[in-house]
Formats: structure tokens, sequence, C-alpha cells
């Protein structure tokens, strides 16, 4: 039998190959058809309703909690601060330069590692 056949290992590796890249497409090509000739429900005027109104009474209940501020009971040593008072206090740590706001931030860090000594 010559080299030349059509039925050598290697022209079956080939084909093999070219089969299994085919199908992968198609697999591919399947699932992509089937995405997306799904229909999905438009949201109807009751639902838009009723998102709105969750909306508006979450943003009731939180918004007394957003401009307060207070010590957090869960952690020691934390404060729960609104948003303008959190921008005064950046402000007033890294408004004179980045140096010296990172200087601080970093102080802060080494002595929140330091380990208490009970010598």
């Amino acid at each position: 039998m010559s080299d030349n056949s059509c039925c050598s290992q290697t022209c079956r590796t080939v084909g093999a190959y070219f089969v299994g890249v085919l199908g992968t497409f198609l697999i591919i090509g399947g699932l992509a058809y089937a995405i997306v000739r799904q229909d999905t429900p438009a949201i109807d005027a009751a639902a838009a309703a009723n998102r709105a109104a969750v909306r508006a009474k979450v943003d009731t209940e939180t918004k007394a909690d957003a401009n307060k501020w207070e010590i957090d009971p869960k952690a020691e040593n934390h404060a729960r601060l609104s948003v303008e008072r959190a921008a005064e206090v950046f402000v007033g740590e890294w408004g004179k330069g980045a140096a010296e706001g990172r200087a601080k931030l970093l102080e802060r860090l080494e002595s929140s590692k330091k380990v208490a000594s009970f010598e």
C-alpha cells in the first residue's frame, strides 16, 4: 500500500480533528441560536410600579442612616460617617498634600499592627 492513500494514519487524524472542530462550532452555534430565539417577557406596568415602590421604601428607610454618624457597635474603633462628613475628613487629611496624607495613613496602619505587650 502506498503512503499517498486516503486511509493513512495521518489523514485519519486530520479528518478526526476536522470533524471535532466542525462539531464544536455546530454545538456552539446551536446553543447561541437557542438563546437568541428565546423570548423574554417585557416588564409590565404592575411590575414597574412595584419596583418603584420598593425602591422608594428602601430610599426612605436608608436616608436617615446615610446622613448621620455613629460609633459602630459591632466593631471597636470604627465609626459610620455621612458622605458629607467623610468628604470633609478626607479633604482635611489629604488637602495639604498627598505626601502628608500618605504619611498619616501609614502611621495609622503601623500603630494598628502593634501588638500589646503584657510584660
